[in-house]
Protein backbone atom coordinates (compact mmCIF):
# COMPACT_ATOMS: atom_id res chain seq x y z
CA UNK A 1 0.00 0.00 0.00
CA UNK A 2 1.25 3.22 -1.05
CA UNK A 3 2.16 5.93 2.04
CA UNK A 4 0.46 8.82 2.31
CA UNK A 5 3.40 11.09 1.13
CA UNK A 6 3.56 9.06 -1.78
CA UNK A 7 -0.12 9.61 -2.62
CA UNK A 8 0.42 13.24 -2.15
CA UNK A 9 3.11 13.06 -4.76
CA UNK A 10 0.19 11.51 -7.54
CA UNK A 11 -2.20 13.70 -6.39
CA UNK A 12 0.27 16.56 -7.91
CA UNK A 13 1.27 14.62 -10.38
CA UNK A 14 -2.39 14.68 -11.58
CA UNK A 15 -2.86 18.39 -11.14
CA UNK A 16 0.34 19.22 -13.06
CA UNK A 17 -1.25 17.01 -15.72
CA UNK A 18 -4.35 19.53 -15.80
CA UNK A 19 -2.02 21.94 -17.75
CA UNK A 20 -1.94 20.14 -20.30
CA UNK A 21 -5.97 20.61 -20.85
CA UNK A 22 -5.71 24.44 -19.68
CA UNK A 23 -5.63 27.09 -22.15
CA UNK A 24 -3.65 30.17 -22.49
CA UNK A 25 -6.26 32.65 -23.53
CA UNK A 26 -4.45 35.11 -24.90
CA UNK A 27 -4.34 33.98 -27.99
CA UNK A 28 -7.63 33.31 -28.61
CA UNK A 29 -7.69 37.20 -29.10
CA UNK A 30 -6.31 36.82 -32.04
CA UNK A 31 -7.93 33.61 -32.94
CA UNK A 32 -4.92 31.79 -33.47
CA UNK A 33 -4.71 28.05 -32.68
CA UNK A 34 -4.78 26.57 -28.67
CA UNK A 35 -2.12 26.53 -26.36
CA UNK A 36 -1.83 24.68 -23.74
CA UNK A 37 -0.44 26.02 -20.10
CA UNK A 38 2.17 22.59 -19.97
CA UNK A 39 3.26 23.42 -23.86
CA UNK A 40 4.08 27.15 -22.90
CA UNK A 41 5.77 25.90 -19.60
CA UNK A 42 7.71 23.20 -21.34
CA UNK A 43 9.33 25.37 -23.17
CA UNK A 44 9.65 28.29 -21.13
CA UNK A 45 12.35 25.92 -19.02
CA UNK A 46 14.09 24.99 -22.75
CA UNK A 47 14.01 29.07 -22.97
CA UNK A 48 15.59 29.11 -19.40
CA UNK A 49 18.33 26.50 -20.03
CA UNK A 50 19.35 28.39 -23.22
CA UNK A 51 19.60 32.07 -21.33
CA UNK A 52 21.90 30.09 -18.47
CA UNK A 53 23.72 28.78 -21.00
CA UNK A 54 24.42 31.94 -22.73
CA UNK A 55 25.10 33.27 -19.36
CA UNK A 56 27.49 31.13 -18.33
CA UNK A 57 25.64 30.18 -15.12
CA UNK A 58 26.92 27.71 -12.23
CA UNK A 59 25.23 23.94 -12.71
CA UNK A 60 23.47 25.09 -9.46
CA UNK A 61 22.15 28.20 -10.82
CA UNK A 62 21.15 26.69 -14.24
CA UNK A 63 18.98 23.74 -12.61
CA UNK A 64 17.35 26.08 -10.25
CA UNK A 65 16.28 28.76 -13.30
CA UNK A 66 15.55 25.87 -14.99
CA UNK A 67 13.18 24.65 -12.31
CA UNK A 68 11.65 27.47 -11.30
CA UNK A 69 10.46 28.18 -15.47
CA UNK A 70 9.15 24.64 -15.65
CA UNK A 71 6.65 25.27 -12.81
CA UNK A 72 6.30 28.99 -13.07
CA UNK A 73 2.45 28.81 -14.01
CA UNK A 74 1.38 25.66 -11.95
CA UNK A 75 -0.84 27.71 -9.86
CA UNK A 76 -2.63 28.12 -13.01
CA UNK A 77 -3.77 24.37 -13.04
CA UNK A 78 -6.11 26.19 -9.72
CA UNK A 79 -7.10 29.18 -11.08
CA UNK A 80 -6.75 29.11 -14.71
CA UNK A 81 -4.94 31.49 -16.99
CA UNK A 82 -6.23 35.02 -17.49
CA UNK A 83 -4.93 37.57 -20.28
CA UNK A 84 -3.90 40.97 -20.04
CA UNK A 85 -7.40 42.35 -20.79
CA UNK A 86 -9.03 40.09 -18.57
CA UNK A 87 -6.60 41.09 -15.74
CA UNK A 88 -7.77 44.92 -15.92
CA UNK A 89 -11.11 43.32 -13.92
CA UNK A 90 -9.34 41.67 -11.35
CA UNK A 91 -6.77 39.37 -10.19
CA UNK A 92 -6.59 36.20 -8.66
CA UNK A 93 -3.96 35.07 -6.07
CA UNK A 94 -1.54 33.29 -7.70
CA UNK A 95 1.00 33.10 -4.49
CA UNK A 96 -2.19 31.25 -2.20
CA UNK A 97 -2.77 28.31 -5.23
CA UNK A 98 1.35 27.43 -5.03
CA UNK A 99 1.24 27.40 -1.88
CA UNK A 100 -1.47 25.58 -1.38
CA UNK A 101 -0.22 22.60 -4.26
CA UNK A 102 2.52 22.14 -2.21
CA UNK A 103 0.91 21.27 1.34
CA UNK A 104 1.23 17.51 2.11
CA UNK A 105 4.54 17.12 -0.14
CA UNK A 106 7.19 15.96 1.58
CA UNK A 107 9.27 18.59 3.03
CA UNK A 108 12.57 18.34 1.09
CA UNK A 109 10.05 18.01 -2.41
CA UNK A 110 8.26 21.31 -0.69
CA UNK A 111 11.07 23.52 0.43
CA UNK A 112 12.55 23.41 -2.85
CA UNK A 113 9.73 24.19 -4.62
CA UNK A 114 8.92 27.11 -2.64
CA UNK A 115 13.00 27.96 -3.14
CA UNK A 116 12.62 27.58 -6.92
CA UNK A 117 8.86 29.63 -7.16
CA UNK A 118 9.62 32.17 -4.18
CA UNK A 119 13.11 32.82 -3.14
CA UNK A 120 15.14 32.97 -6.26
CA UNK A 121 17.95 35.49 -6.43
CA UNK A 122 17.39 38.71 -8.14
CA UNK A 123 19.06 37.34 -10.88
CA UNK A 124 17.51 34.01 -11.87
CA UNK A 125 14.12 35.67 -11.13
CA UNK A 126 14.66 38.20 -14.01
CA UNK A 127 16.15 35.37 -16.17
CA UNK A 128 12.77 33.14 -15.56
CA UNK A 129 11.19 36.22 -15.69
CA UNK A 130 12.55 37.02 -19.30
CA UNK A 131 12.16 33.27 -20.41
CA UNK A 132 8.72 32.96 -19.92
CA UNK A 133 8.24 36.22 -21.97
CA UNK A 134 10.66 34.75 -24.78
CA UNK A 135 8.61 32.06 -25.12
CA UNK A 136 5.76 34.33 -25.81
CA UNK A 137 7.59 36.05 -28.32
CA UNK A 138 8.01 32.83 -29.87
CA UNK A 139 4.92 31.49 -30.01
CA UNK A 140 3.96 35.18 -31.18
CA UNK A 141 6.23 34.91 -33.67
CA UNK A 142 5.24 31.15 -35.19
CA UNK A 143 1.30 32.38 -35.03
CA UNK A 144 2.82 36.08 -37.34
CA UNK A 145 4.93 34.12 -39.30
CA UNK A 146 1.70 31.30 -40.21
CA UNK A 147 -0.25 35.12 -40.58
CA UNK A 148 -1.79 36.21 -37.03
CA UNK A 149 -1.89 39.53 -35.85
CA UNK A 150 0.37 38.97 -33.00
CA UNK A 151 3.56 41.37 -33.65
CA UNK A 152 2.32 43.27 -30.77
CA UNK A 153 3.13 40.35 -28.32
CA UNK A 154 7.01 40.38 -29.80
CA UNK A 155 7.10 44.45 -29.53
CA UNK A 156 5.53 44.08 -26.08
CA UNK A 157 8.57 41.60 -24.85
CA UNK A 158 11.33 43.88 -26.12
CA UNK A 159 11.04 46.50 -23.34
CA UNK A 160 10.49 43.55 -20.39
CA UNK A 161 13.99 42.49 -21.00
CA UNK A 162 16.91 43.99 -19.38
CA UNK A 163 19.81 41.19 -19.60
CA UNK A 164 22.20 41.26 -22.36
CA UNK A 165 21.28 37.29 -23.14
CA UNK A 166 17.37 37.98 -23.05
CA UNK A 167 17.65 40.38 -25.72
CA UNK A 168 20.40 38.79 -28.05
CA UNK A 169 18.33 35.91 -28.41
CA UNK A 170 14.95 37.96 -28.79
CA UNK A 171 16.68 39.86 -31.52
CA UNK A 172 17.86 36.52 -33.14
CA UNK A 173 14.10 34.72 -33.20
CA UNK A 174 12.76 38.65 -34.39
CA UNK A 175 14.91 37.78 -37.38
CA UNK A 176 14.28 33.95 -38.63
CA UNK A 177 12.01 32.65 -40.19
CA UNK A 178 10.35 29.86 -37.75
CA UNK A 179 9.98 27.60 -40.05
CA UNK A 180 13.04 28.01 -42.32
CA UNK A 181 15.40 25.71 -40.18
CA UNK A 182 13.16 22.26 -41.53
CA UNK A 183 11.41 23.89 -44.90
CA UNK A 184 14.34 25.55 -45.89
CA UNK A 185 16.82 21.99 -45.30
CA UNK A 186 17.03 19.79 -48.71
CA UNK A 187 17.86 17.27 -46.33
CA UNK A 188 14.71 17.30 -43.83
CA UNK A 189 12.31 19.00 -46.39
CA UNK A 190 11.89 16.01 -48.97
CA UNK A 191 14.88 17.51 -51.49
CA UNK A 192 17.52 15.56 -53.01
CA UNK A 193 20.98 16.86 -54.03
CA UNK A 194 21.46 17.18 -57.92
CA UNK A 195 23.84 14.84 -59.22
Amino acid sequence: MASSSHSRIADFLFEAGLLKTTQRTGWNTVRAPPESVAEHSYRTAVVGYVLARMAGLSPSDEASLIKACLFHDLHEARIGDLHRLAKLYGSLDEKKAEKAQREGLPADMKADLASVLDSLSPRLKQFAYEADKIECAITAKEYLDAGYRTKKWIEHTRPMLKSKEAKELLAAIEKSDSISWFVDNPKWSGETKKK
